[in-house]
């Protein structure tokens, strides 16, 4: 690994700590709808301020979408495009902070606060990295574009509509996406997909009011309904039963699959005590990659609180997700979902359509890509970075890619303990310094 030259004091870099700080104060939570015009003006003051970038204010919904270009010099026929999103998740449950959630706290190895790791850390270091290269060189290595929206965390409800309307200004031979992490071998991890998904709501309803239990005798509470339905999704080792479930799903290429057997294996069982089995039908690092799921999100239903309440509840909901892979349609599985729901006799469940969005995957086989590996291993080590053509997780990469055509990759300043969406989420300050750094270089290599 390449020895780490930045100082907290170099003036850039402690400025953008300031910046960070001031970043994480602003409670853009999505969920709650909540300072997403407020945190949208302070992107595009600080695009401005810092890079001297011209930026664009969408304000078509709720939460504003920021463009910026820079533009070097001598006009480049190369464009990196850098995504990121702006909202974070909500901070609950507060009392499992050990600090204010929106306050940037700084300890001697690491920074806390809500959005530091998904992702406000990410568009910090890299508006610091471009401002280390600018003022080496006074140019732009090339032409650079940013694309901030506000509800990535609520499935990117309206970047379709934006992109439909404004894609024009997209163009780009590169997207940069808006975080990644090191693994837990310590490895800097490069990506070059993601997995769609579908959430939805399964509601069993069996009465107009809850039974006295004694009724259990000749009366199915709506509980066991529900979890009747849901136990027909799927087998035991995690398959699927829907018919046609698994028709569209595209087999990763040879490239793909090398990627992925080339990566260490995590010991999951270890890493988070698990006390259930792991399903492998193939292997940990493919079904990560490859592999649709399903999951249930929640249950309720019935009496919770504490001591005994004997009733056969009338309600019962669950919410669920499928994560789907290339070329799986979420509006398309939904509708095989309530076929074979029905077809299993569960005509009485409702079925709620909640969001969903497509998966999509590179085999990380482009000039530009292997430009940004390359660089990646001279920077940490050969041994130290892994390649993946997908995350396991979800975000907006289908809709980018579909507008713009572009080759995207994810890597950024989290680690393995990051906690994104948790409380007490953290980067480490090593990680952050080094990430500025490694995008010095490569922007040097541009």
């Amino acid at each position: 690994m390449g020895e780490i030259m930045l100082d907290q004091t170099e003036p850039i870099i402690a400025q953008s700590l300031k910046d960070l700080k001031n970043y994480v104060a602003l409670a853009s939570v999505s969920a709650k709808q909540q300072a997403q015009k407020q945190t949208a003006q302070f992107i595009k003051q600080l695009l401005e301020d810092r890079l001297d970038a011209t930026v664009q204010l969408f304000n078509d919904y709720q939460a504003p979408l920021v463009f910026a270009q820079l533009q070097p010099k001598q006009p480049s026929e190369t464009t990196i495009l850098i995504y990121n999103h702006y909202d974070v998740q909500p901070e609950e449950p507060l009392d499992l902070w050990q600090s204010d959630p929106f306050i940037l706290r700084q300890t001697a190895q690491q920074l806390f606060g809500r959005g530091v790791a998904d992702c406000k850390g990410d568009f910090i270091s890299r508006l610091a990295a471009l401002q280390l290269y600018y003022q080496e060189h006074h140019d732009w290595p090339c032409n650079i574009k940013f694309l901030l929206e506000g509800e990535e965390e609520i499935a990117s409800q309206h970047l379709g509509d934006y992109l439909a309307k404004y894609h024009d200004l997209l163009a780009a031979d590169l997207i940069l996406w808006e975080s990644g992490a090191k693994n837990e071998f310590e490895q800097f991890t490069i990506e070059g997909g993601n997995k769609g998904v579908l959430c939805f709501e399964l509601t069993a309803v069996t009465a107009d009011i809850d039974l006295h239990s004694s009724y259990a005798a000749v009366v199915d509470s709506a509980a066991w309904r529900l979890v009747e339905a849901i136990k027909s999704l799927r087998s035991v080792d995690g398959q699927i039963k829907i018919p046609g479930f698994y028709d569209e799903v595209v087999p990763p290429s040879v490239t793909e699959e090398l990627l992925v057997q080339e990566n260490q294996v995590p010991n999951l069982t270890n890493k988070w005590n698990l006390q259930v089995p792991l399903l492998q039908n193939k292997s940990i690092n493919y079904n990560l990659a490859f592999a649709p799921t399903i999951n249930i999100e929640g249950l309720s239903g019935g009496w919770q609180g504490s001591g005994v309440k004997t009733v056969t509840p009338k309600q019962a909901q669950a919410k669920l997700e499928f994560r789907l892979v290339p070329d799986q349609d979420p509006q398309v599985i939904f509708d095989k979902l309530t076929t074979y729901l029905a077809s299993q006799g569960f005509t009485d469940i409702k079925v709620q359509y909640l969001l969903g969005e497509k998966a999509y995957r590179w085999d990380l086989q482009s000039d530009m890509a292997q430009k940004l590996i390359t660089t990646a291993k001279q920077f940490y080590g050969d041994q130290q970075v892994a390649v993946l053509p997908s995350s396991a997780g979800t975000g907006p990469m289908h809709l980018l890619h579909y507008y713009t055509q572009a080759d995207i990759l994810s890597c950024g300043v989290g680690y393995s303990k990051s906690g994104p969406h948790a409380p007490n989420e953290n980067i480490r300050l090593r990680d952050y310094l080094e990430f500025i750094e490694f995008f010095v270089d490569f922007l040097n290599k541009v």
